[in-house]
């Protein structure tokens, strides 16, 4: 545990001194919140939570991308890193302590801002309502939609970064996310996730939990891996989302891994 938490806090602590994480996530998450203060997408909602609903939608998809490509060189910049991260390396902690502390720790910087500010704004649409179902909304939108897609994204362009150049990954990273998220059955020419249970978006949990208008779940398809709406169709969404991030992130040190070997038997 101790080794875990000392990795949570370098690792936050790199990632808030880069430049690159402000410049991309906080100017991704200031648009989320301008685009649901006027976008009739989302404020055309009676609904105070389903407003709040409507706007984790866009917060997902944009903050959890940001953070993503904000990160995306992290993985590559760790192989063969000298200092703390061989210092950390070579202690007896698991494999998977160090391995969540290290993909972790750069997102508790980089959702910090988009944390405080998403709050905010359920804040204020709970002041203006007078209920609290806003703000609740808000909270589980961060920690089953918002949080579980960036630990997708930044382990996505971490392994993407690890295999390609960083610009090249960043642009790749996009283009899947983009797919993934937003490119409905009706309007891809090829199979896509976006509506089903693999989608990063969590439409399914942002549905169930909360308040998000249901077209965010299937957008309007239908087949096995986009069943209807319930308690535990929302959970395996968030489960499989947490599993692919899992996935790449564990592909993505190895390659990194076995690289830095390499390199270093040269």
């Amino acid at each position: 545990m101790t080794i875990l938490l000392w990795t949570l806090r370098y690792e936050a602590m790199m990632a808030a001194r880069r430049k690159v994480v402000w410049g991309a996530v906080l100017p991704l998450t200031l648009l989320s919140l301008l685009l649901a203060g006027s976008s009739p997408v989302v404020t055309g909602h009676d609904d105070p939570a389903a407003r709040v609903g409507a706007a984790a939608v866009l917060v997902t998809t944009l903050c959890s991308l940001g953070t993503g490509l904000a990160l995306a060189d992290r993985m590559r910049g760790r192989a063969g890193a000298t200092g703390l991260p061989e210092l950390l390396t070579a202690t007896p902690a698991s494999p998977l302590a160090r391995g969540a502390g290290t993909l972790a720790g750069p997102m508790l910087a980089a959702l910090a801002p988009v944390a405080v500010l998403f709050l905010l704004y359920a804040t204020v649409v709970t002041a203006t309502s007078g209920s609290f179902a806003p703000l609740g909304a808000a909270l589980a939108a961060l920690l089953t939609s918002v949080l579980p897609a960036a630990l997708l994204a930044t382990a996505l362009a971490g392994l993407i970064g690890v295999l390609l150049p960083v610009a090249a990954a960043r642009a790749i990273t996009v283009v899947v996310w983009l797919w993934a998220c937003h490119f409905p059955p009706s309007f891809s020419p090829v199979p896509t996730p976006t509506g089903t249970v693999l989608s990063p978006l969590a439409g399914y949990t942002l549905v169930d939990w909360a308040h998000a208008p249901a077209v965010w779940a299937t957008r309007g398809g239908d087949g096995p891996l986009r069943p209807t709406v319930t308690f535990g169709t929302a959970l395996l969404n968030l489960a499989l989302v947490l599993a692919l991030a899992a996935a790449c992130h564990l592909l993505g040190h190895f390659i990194a891994r076995v690289r830095a070997r390499r390199i270093g038997a040269s």
